[in-house]
């Protein structure tokens, strides 16, 4: 019987011990996750109407164009119409039900393009 005990202390034991390192590694992984996403934002694409000095309905861009930036300052929804590339499905969906931020920033942006006149 005492070697039955001690097969079960040591099983659970290793249980222990497994359970430790999987949770370190999960820790660390998701570390370098975080980093790697502050370091990389990724591909934008602008979900905008085409204005030039802005950007093209549809492109997709390594950063926002320096134009961008300088316009963003007046109006701030311009930012909003640069999104990650993986979001675009749930964009394409506002606009097409005009309805969400992205639908808003779109016509306030399409305004700024017809000197501030809504069309």
């Amino acid at each position: 019987m005492a070697k039955e005990a001690g097969k079960k202390n040591e099983a659970a034991e290793a249980v222990q011990t497994d359970t430790a390192v999987s949770n370190t590694a999960v820790k660390h992984t998701a570390g370098k996750a975080k980093k790697a996403k502050t370091a990389l934002p990724g591909s934008r694409m602008y979900v905008g109407p085409t204005i030039s000095g802005i950007g093209i309905q549809n492109r997709v861009y390594t950063a926002i164009p320096a134009d961008a930036e300088e316009k963003a300052g007046q109006m701030p929804e311009i930012r909003h119409l640069f999104i990650p590339v993986k979001e675009y499905p749930i964009a394409n969906k506002m606009l097409r039900e005009k309805k969400g931020y992205i639908y808003s920033a779109f016509c306030k942006v399409g305004a700024f393009k017809n000197g501030g006149k809504v069309s």
